[in-house]
């Protein structure tokens, strides 16, 4: 972890290694020495940059929860439909973190919002949206509020059709009535009920 100096004149941390969790509030890319896109975070009531870009960030996020950026993004466009322009995307459902994007993610200026952290929003002007955030936090962008809203919606959603896949999963005490055992023979496996092995 290291202390440098921004344009404002005051130290930022900087964490090589960083993992968004249950406290991260948002995040988003900026340019820091010589160019290099590193990504700005608010955890918490802490602020400080990751030596890696959004999207390296989140990559590595999702590997280390044991998914990818890539894997989490199909995911989304097959749950959500392929008439999308940008998706919302799971970094882990069990710690109930969710984020959506300000507007496409190839682009810089791109503000990664964390779904559960989004408190309201109020309407600036017509392409300006001011968003209210858990700790107190604020930020305004340029985006429609309808705009937002549907992003922050289209989360939820997601949010929602994979707890409501995944709520219903067979728990282990949960033992079916019926017993199959299986069988080789001839080099190919064939399933019967256990009353026929008797």
């Amino acid at each position: 972890m290291k202390n440098k100096q921004t344009k404002e004149g005051t130290k930022m941390v900087i964490r090589e290694n960083y993992l968004i969790n249950a406290k991260t509030v948002l995040f988003y890319g900026i340019y820091y020495e010589n160019g290099v896109l590193f990504t700005f975070v608010i955890e918490g009531n802490d602020k400080f940059l990751v030596a890696m870009s959004p999207l390296k960030l989140i990559d590595n996020t999702l590997t280390s929860y044991g998914s990818s950026f890539k894997g989490a993004l199909e995911s989304s466009r097959k749950l959500l439909g392929r008439n999308r322009k940008m998706y919302p995307i799971k970094i882990d459902a069990s710690l109930d973190i969710w984020i959506f994007p300000s507007k496409s993610y190839k682009k810089e200026n791109c503000v990664w919002f964390v779904l559960n952290h989004v408190e309201n929003t109020k309407l600036l002007s017509l392409k300006d949206t001011k968003v209210f955030l858990k700790y107190g936090h604020e930020i305004d962008i340029k985006m429609r509020e309808s705009s937002f809203r549907n992003k922050r919606g289209c989360a939820a959603d997601l949010r929602d059709m994979i707890l409501r896949n995944t709520k219903g999963a067979l728990k282990y005490d949960q033992v079916p009535e019926e017993r199959w055992v299986i069988v080789e023979e001839m080099g190919k496996y064939e399933c019967r009920g256990s009353e026929e092995e008797r």
